[in-house]
């Protein structure tokens, strides 16, 4: 008798080891936690720990040659930008200052599973993944859902009125869209105007990361 408690009693343990395990995996799938991640900055990787800035040498290292390339005349940076097209997603890079390849990273797409991006997000996870890697502290205004910023005053009219974050002295800010369905279409986050990425999603998941960085 004590012999079949303990093999029970073993049984219930490995059941729950291995519950333990899978919520632990997946626990980001299936949950939302409010938390308190650090604020997305411009200086965190944004494709397979690559950032913005980093040159087209490096690119070629991490992810292998593209498919296909097409340069176009930008005037404001007086010099052609390229246009890298890979299966998975399109690359542009700006002009650097010594050769073709330091051009550098300005936008990224990603389109397909099996590519990093920002904080480990890919294409097909789902969006409860994302708020779980980003901050989320959410002030609903409207179809908004605003991910971090502060509510300054509410005007004559009743609306709320939203300032970003400040974070050495850079405007930080995010949000979740909703459609009319109330389901979620975009999460994004910025750093300034300058730089941002968006997570498109679609029926609760990744379809699209993008990201991008207006240096000039």
């Amino acid at each position: 008798m004590r012999k079949k408690l303990l093999i029970v009693l073993a049984i219930i343990i490995g059941i729950l080891v291995i519950a333990a395990g899978v919520f632990a995996i997946f626990k980001d799938e299936l949950f939302v936690f409010k938390n308190n991640k650090p604020i997305f900055t411009r200086n965190e990787p944004i494709l397979m720990g690559l950032k913005f800035g980093s040159t087209k040498r490096e690119l070629i290292k991490k992810v292998g040659k593209p498919k296909k390339i097409k340069k176009q005349w930008w005037g404001a940076y007086g010099d052609y930008v390229e246009f890298c097209y890979y299966d998975w997603g399109t690359i542009w890079l700006a002009p650097g200052n010594e050769s073709d390849l330091s051009n550098y990273i300005i936008y990224a797409e990603i389109n397909k599973k099996g590519i990093k991006g920002p904080r480990g997000i890919e294409v097909g996870d789902s969006y409860k993944k994302v708020l779980n890697k980003f901050r989320y502290s959410p002030i609903k205004i409207g179809d908004n859902k605003f991910l971090y910023c502060v509510i300054s005053k509410t005007e004559d009219n009743g609306l709320k009125k939203i300032q970003p974050t400040t974070f050495d002295d850079i405007e930080q800010f995010g949000g979740t869209v909703y459609n009319k369905k109330e389901e979620v279409e975009s999460i994004y986050y910025q750093d300034s105007v300058y730089y941002g990425i968006e997570f498109k999603i679609s029926k609760g998941r990744v379809k699209q990361i993008v990201v991008y960085y207006h240096d000039n």
